[in-house]
């Protein structure tokens, strides 16, 4: 039986870069594995995006932005696989 196989990160929302559709079934752990490979480069990616954002904030809201980045772990994110079919 084929899979979706998605990534999703710590907010889950699909890692865009990260789905894969229709694996079969003797693929699914070595497809699985290369996406949770692809999640601390996506984790990295929404940190710097956060710390870049809180720079330009000042208060309460660069504060909000430096929690959530140190929030973020690649370890959070989870890898969903679903039937097809």
């Amino acid at each position: 039986m084929p899979y979706e196989i998605r990534l999703t990160d710590t907010n889950g929302y699909t890692v865009p870069t990260a789905v894969r559709y229709l694996v079969p079934d003797d693929q699914r752990t070595a497809t699985e594995k290369e996406l949770r490979g692809l999640a601390t480069e996506d984790a990295e990616q929404q940190r710097t995006v956060l710390l870049t954002n809180a720079k330009r904030f000042t208060g309460v809201s660069a504060q909000n932005a430096r929690t959530a980045a140190a929030r973020i772990r690649a370890t959070d994110y989870k890898v969903t696989a679903t039937p097809v079919g």
